[in-house]
């Protein structure tokens, strides 16, 4: 497929986004804001129960199931907007499982923080816990090249 679908950070607008390969800048077409800006500024895209299926249906995604009250959730997350600041070759989603309970349920969330992988809107893998940054690295080497 040419492009992909994803979420504008400031409006919410679905759009179709040129793949990162290309190398494009993507703007949205409600809002003008920088798509790019929501995967890569050091803040992972928000995903809810309403758009995760159409958010990581094209691409490469690490998705951090987490909640508020987690304390290694609050832990991980640091290490997840530096991944999502440099790497260029993956998109970084979270998903409260507090507030988005149906997709929480769909892929049997039963600790958190986790971190699923997935291509092209396929689940490849997971790791569970607030692991170091070597094991993410590993993981999406693992499963997402």
């Amino acid at each position: 497929m040419d492009s992909e679908v994803a979420r504008c950070p400031s409006c919410g607008q679905a759009n179709n986004v040129p793949p990162l390969e290309s190398g494009k800048k993507a703007k949205c077409g409600k809002c003008g804001s920088d798509l790019a800006a929501g995967a890569h500024d050091g803040y992972p895209v928000e995903l809810s129960d309403a758009d995760f299926a159409t958010s990581i249906g094209q691409g490469k995604y690490v998705v951090d199931f987490w909640a508020a009250w987690c304390g290694p959730c609050r832990m991980i997350a640091p290490v997840i907007e530096q991944l999502a600041r440099e790497r260029q070759d993956v998109r970084f989603a979270k998903l409260n499982v507090d507030q988005n309970r149906a997709t929480a349920a769909q892929f049997r969330v039963q600790g958190i923080p986790l971190l699923i992988f997935f291509k092209d809107g396929q689940e490849k893998g997971r790791v569970t816990g607030a692991v170091p940054r070597r094991d993410i690295e590993a993981a999406i080497q693992q499963y997402l090249s």
